[in-house]
């Protein structure tokens, strides 16, 4: 999968076993990063025609295949099938539609593998917002924690209420925490040292907090194009210097983190995803919710969401839900996905 933030396509080799429950076993991964041509093709990809997209799709499709290829021989594997999310371009369910980048008959015939892709369109279809997607997997596979928090370009969350999983994209995580460090030449802001040295800008605070997107009820989900056409600018408009920027942006992720959770009464929180690896945020979430931070030391915390897209592959090839309503406001549970024959 690739994810808004663009660090890199994650590829994750795991292995699902099932007794009384689920059991998981991320054997190898790796994020490979991408080259300059393609970071500009996918930043700029909504913005492109139609002719274009469909162009790209072909060979985005081709780019996973062959990254998939060199690491099936590198690590010599033996997969059953590929579950591939792809790059998301559009994601507007009120609007009927989403578009993933990453042709799923490409990638099944360029490796030979039957190929799962098209996770969101068939919640959409269902009225529900295509997103998240991952609760079914944080309630079968770490179902011993509260809540399970992934801060990637966007932070979202799933937690159990009243008998049912429900889960929402809170805020714009690293997406504007990236955006600010490439002002001062680093693509991200390693530890948050940078914004360790900034201090509260209460104007842009205020700014950010008043977005309309945290007043509408779940459940709710949160575009890219929403964060670059709206959140980014506020940033931009603020006159503080990039540390305060940046040590308000990680002030205002928690705060709005602590909106979700103390609505209920967790004792503990799962984070991943790149943000987990921002000590200064994760101090600040910490502050601000005083719940029992875990950030996992091992893959999960970077390949948490690869795991789970392989997961509802497996359970989509089994017939099985992989898509709970109670998370995504569509009107049933569903089976998503578009199993491609290579």
């Amino acid at each position: 999968m690739s994810g808004s933030s663009l660090d890199g396509l994650d590829i994750a080799y795991c292995e699902f076993q099932y007794g009384s429950s689920w059991h998981y076993n991320i054997i190898v991964s790796e994020t490979i990063s991408y080259p300059e041509h393609w970071l500009i093709a996918l930043k700029d990809m909504s913005g492109q025609k139609g002719e274009i997209l469909i162009e790209y799709d072909i060979k985005y499709g081709n780019y996973i295949a062959e990254q998939i290829n060199s690491f099936i021989n590198q690590h010599k594997l033996y997969p059953d099938i590929i579950s591939s999310h792809g790059h998301t371009v559009f994601h507007n369910p009120d609007l009927s539609y989403t578009f993933q980048l990453g042709h799923g008959q490409t990638i099944a015939t360029k490796t030979g593998f039957t190929t799962i892709t098209d996770f969101r369109i068939g919640d959409i279809l269902l009225e529900g917002q295509g997103a998240p997607l991952v609760p079914i997997g944080d309630t079968l596979l770490f179902g011993e924690y509260d809540y399970c928090l992934n801060i990637g370009g966007i932070a979202n969350i799933s937690y159990d209420l009243e008998g049912e999983r429900v889960a929402m994209d809170i805020c714009p995580a690293n997406q504007l925490l990236n955006h600010l460090s490439l002002q001062i030449g680093k693509p991200y802001d390693e530890n948050g040292r940078i914004a360790q040295l900034g201090k509260m800008n209460y104007s842009l605070f205020n700014a950010l907090n008043n977005h309309p997107f945290y007043s509408l009820p779940h459940p709710k989900s949160m575009s890219n194009q929403l964060v670059s056409q709206t959140f980014i600018s506020i940033v931009n408009k603020s006159k503080a210097n990039v540390q305060d920027k940046l040590y308000t942006v990680c002030k205002h992720i928690a705060y709005q983190i602590k909106e979700i959770v103390k609505k209920t009464s967790g004792k503990n929180i799962l984070i991943t995803g790149g943000g987990a690896h921002n000590n200064f945020l994760v101090s600040a979430i910490n502050y601000e919710t005083l719940l029992n931070v875990v950030v996992p030391i091992n893959d999960i915390v970077d390949y948490k969401e690869a795991l789970i897209f392989a997961f509802m592959g497996v359970l989509k090839s089994n017939g099985e839900i992989n898509c709970l309503a109670s998370a995504t406001g569509a009107n049933r549970n569903s089976s998503l996905g578009i199993i491609h024959s290579p």
